[in-house]
C-alpha cells in the first residue's frame, strides 16, 4: 500500500469491505478520485479524466508489461501504447496528445512513477498485477493466462483473474488450468495447487469444476510422505495458503487406560493416530522450507502440537527466518519436553533467555564460552549440546548448577574427560562414536558416558 493510502482517514477505510479485491478497488478509487476530492485538492491543468478512463488506461500499461515480463516500461513504450488507446476515448482524447496525458496520469494517479528519465513502473508491483489481471479478463485472453499458469510470476496474476471473472469465465479458466497436459509432474502439481488457491476468490462456481480442483489438489495435501513434502516445496509460496490447520492431540487418557500405563488402543487407533501425526510433521517440514513471512503464520499453528518431530522441525528452522518474529511467534511458545533450542548466534541466545531461558540447549553456533555463559540464563540449563569446540578446556561448565546431561558433537579424533569430573551435578555425557577418549577412571561413578545414536540430531 502507498504512503497516500496508508494516511488516509481512518474514516474512510473503515467502510472498506473485507474481500481483497475490494479492497484494491478501494485503494484505486481513493488515489485516482477520492483522495482528492475528499482533501479539498483539484487537479491543475485543463485534463479532466474520470476514474473509469484512468484505470482503462492505466490497466493497459499494466498488461503490456505483464505480457512482455517486465517489471519497468520505457517511457517511450508507454506514451505510444497510450497514442493507440486515445482513439478509443473521444472525451479523453480531445483533452492532449498521449504525451500530455502520460504526464497526468504520472502525475496525479499516485500508482505511477518514474525510476529513471527513460523509464516507468508502478508504485507496487501488485497493482500492476491487479489491473494486469483484469485488462486480461476484460479481453477475454483466457488461453494467455492458461498458457502462463505455470510460471511463478503468473501466479498473482492468476488468482486475480479469477476473482475478475464471471461466472463461465472462471469456469473456462479454472478447468483450463487443471486439464493442461503439456507441462512436467512438477508444473502439473503447480497448475493443480495454484487453482485450488483460487477457490477462495471464486465466489461463484460450478460446484463440479469445484469439486474437480479441490481432488486434483487433495492428491498432495496434506502431504503425507516425504515425496509429497518435497512436491509442495517445489511449488513454492502457493501451497501455503493450501496448507491445513493441525489437527487435535489425542486426548492424554486414551495412551493409557490404566495405573500401570498400558496402552491399550487398537492397532487400528495407532495406525490412524500416526497418520495424523506424519500429516502434521510433513506439514511443517514442507513449511519450514518454504521460508518466505508468510510461511510463519502457517508454522504458529503448529507451535502447540505435541508430536516431538514437529517441535523438532519448528524448532530447527529459526535461522531461516527473522530471528524476533519467528522467536515471538513460533519459539517462544514450543513445549520444552524433550526438546533442544538450537542457538546459532548471540541474537538467537540473547532471545532465548528473553523468553525465560530453556532446559535443553544446543549451540549449533560460533561461541566463546564468556558469549554463552553471559547470554545464557545459567540456572535454567539442566541439557546442553555442543556441535563446536567452545575453549580449551571444560571448566566453563561449572557455572551450570543443574547441568545434568552434556552432549558433544566434534569432529577431534581425541577427547580428555577427566576435567569433566569438576562438573559435579552432570550425569550423563554422550559422545559420537569412533572418538577415542581417555580420562574416563577420573570420573566419579555416578557420571555415565554413552555413544550417540547414528539417527541423533
Amino acid at each position: 500500500m502507498t504512503r497516500t493510502a496508508r494516511n488516509s482517514s481512518w474514516a474512510y477505510w473503515s467502510l472498506i469491505p473485507a474481500a481483497w479485491w475490494a479492497i484494491y478497488d478501494a485503494a484505486l478509487s481513493m488515489l485516482l478520485f477520492r483522495r482528492d476530492r475528499e482533501r479539498g485538492v483539484y487537479k491543475p491543468g485543463s485534463i479532466r479524466i474520470g476514474e473509469a478512463h484512468h484505470i482503462q488506461l492505466i490497466q493497459k500499461l499494466a498488461y503490456w508489461m505483464i505480457r512482455n515480463g517486465r517489471s519497468e516500461m520505457d517511457r517511450a513504450d508507454a506514451v505510444n501504447l497510450l497514442a493507440q488507446a486515445l482513439p478509443t476515448m473521444p472525451k479523453v482524447a480531445e483533452q492532449g496528445t498521449a504525451e500530455e496525458i502520460y504526464r497526468h496520469l504520472l502525475i496525479r494517479s499516485g500508482l505511477l512513477r518514474e525510476p529513471s528519465v527513460q523509464s516507468m513502473d508502478f508504485i507496487h508491483r501488485t497493482f500492476q498485477d491487479y489491473l494486469g489481471a483484469k485488462a486480461a479478463v476484460e479481453g477475454l485472453d483466457f488461453d494467455f493466462l492458461i498458457a502462463n499458469a505455470h510460471l511463478d510470476q503468473w501466479e498473482d496474476v492468476i488468482r486475480m483473474a479469477v476473482a475478475h471473472s464471471r461466472l463461465t469465465e472462471r469456469t473456462r479458466l479454472l478447468t483450463g488450468i487443471i486439464r493442461r497436459d503439456n507441462v512436467t509432474a512438477h508444473g502439473m502439481n503447480r497448475l493443480h495447487l495454484l487453482a485450488a488457491a483460487c477457490l477462495e476468490h471464486a465466489t461463484e462456481l460450478d460446484p463440479e469444476v469445484r469439486a474437480e480442483v479441490q481432488q486434483r489438489a487433495s492428491a498432495l495435501i496434506p502431504p503425507r510422505t516425504a515425496d509429497q513434502a518435497r512436491a509442495l516445496i517445489e511449488v513454492g509460496p502457493v501451497v501455503l495458503d493450501l496448507l491445513p490447520y493441525p489437527p487435535e492431540a489425542p486426548p492424554v487418557e486414551k495412551w493409557s487406560s490404566d495405573e500401570r500405563g498400558i496402552d491399550e488402543r487398537s492397532d487400528e487407533e495407532k495406525a490412524a493416530e500416526q497418520r495424523v501425526a506424519d500429516e502434521a510433521y510433513f506439514t511443517v517440514f514442507a513449511a519450514t522450507r518454504i521460508a518466505t513471512d508468510a510461511a510463519i503464520d502457517v508454522l504458529a499453528r503448529y507451535r502447540g502440537y505435541h508430536d516431538l518431530r514437529v517441535r523438532n522441525e519448528l524448532v530447527r528452522a529459526w535461522s531461516r527466518f527473522d530471528t524476533n518474529i519467528y522467536g515471538q511467534e513460533v519459539i517462544a511458545h514450543l513445549g520444552q519436553e524433550r526438546l533442544y533450542f538450537p542457538v546459532s548466534n548471540p541474537a538467537e541466545l540473547q532471545a532465548i533467555s528473553s523468553f525465560g531461558g530453556r532446559a535443553w540447549i544446543k549451540i549449533a553456533g560460533d561461541f566463546t564460552a564468556v558469549e554463552f555463559l553471559n547470554g545464557c540464563r545459567q540456572a535454567q540449563l539442566t541439557h546442553l549440546w555442543l556441535t563446536s569446540d567452545i575453549g580449551d578446556s571444560w571448566r566453563w561448565l561449572r557455572e551450570f548448577p543443574h547441568l545434568r546431561s552434556l552432549t558433544i558433537e566434534t569432529s577431534l579424533p581425541h577427547l580428555d574427560m577427566a576435567p569433566l569430573a569438576l562438573v559435579p551435578p552432570l550425569r550423563t555425557i554422550t559422545l559420537p562414536r569412533g572418538v577415542a577418549v581417555s580420562g574416563m577412571d577420573s570420573l566419579p561413578s555416578y557420571m555415565e558416558v554413552v555413544r550417540m545414536r547414528h539417527d541423533a540430531e
